[in-house]
């Protein structure tokens, strides 16, 4: 009777490693929104010691659809340089601005998709890592 309860002990644990071990596994999972015209969307800040702050934006778009792209700089959260771009397939925005000492500083890309009826159909945007200056 002894050896059963044992065996069956032994099982019970098997059994919480093995599904415990899978959620793991499954909580490793990146999440990443679904879109209907977009299939990526990237922002991007990198800054020099110099202040040169190099900012850019990049969107990907599924066939028959076209991308008003929008890339901001924000400076504490309120905007100091903007750049666009139009276009299909794979369009790019961004460029450099120098910027002050002493701030926080984030890239915003906004992606406006159209369909082939020029109605938009999605808006999503993308925040860069936050860079302290």
């Amino acid at each position: 009777m002894r050896k059963k309860s044992i065996r069956a002990t032994v099982f019970m644990l098997l059994l919480v490693s093995l599904f415990s071990a899978n959620l793991v596994s499954a909580g490793a999972t990146q999440i990443q929104p679904m879109y209907t015209g977009v299939s990526s969307l990237t922002s991007g800040l990198t800054i020099s010691t110099s202040g040169a702050a190099t900012c850019g934006g990049r969107a990907s778009v599924r066939s028959g659809y076209t991308v008003d792209l929008t890339v901001e700089l924000k400076q504490d959260g309120s905007t100091i340089k903007t750049w666009t771009s139009s276009g299909t397939s794979i369009v790019s925005a961004g460029g450099t601005y120098y910027v002050a000492s002493g701030h926080s500083y984030v890239v915003t890309t906004t992606a406006a998709v159209y369909d082939s009826n020029d109605h938009l159909v999605e808006n999503p945007d993308k925040d860069s890592l936050v860079t302290y200056y």
